[in-house]
């Protein structure tokens, strides 16, 4: 989905998705992912939606700040 940087950080950032058939016919939910090298952190499952479309549209309205403060707040896996 792109890239987070700040100083000498840069984090590949990408949007994982797989349907839900538990909410019903199409529904997906999605966590991110942010990848540096060998570093790799991971939200938990914190988007559900309608469909793809809506759940790119979702994560589309994170601002920087706003991925910064998530990725701050995961452990390292």
């Amino acid at each position: 989905m792109g890239e987070l940087q700040r100083g000498d950080s840069r984090w590949d950032v990408l949007l994982e998705s797989a349907a839900d058939g538990d909410v019903g016919v199409g529904a997906v939910r999605g966590r991110i992912h942010f990848v540096d090298g060998a570093k790799h952190r991971l939200s938990s499952w914190i988007f559900l939606e309608f469909s793809e479309a809506d759940l790119e549209t979702r994560f589309a309205e994170f601002s920087a700040p706003d991925l910064w403060t998530l990725l701050n707040s995961l452990d390292e896996r």
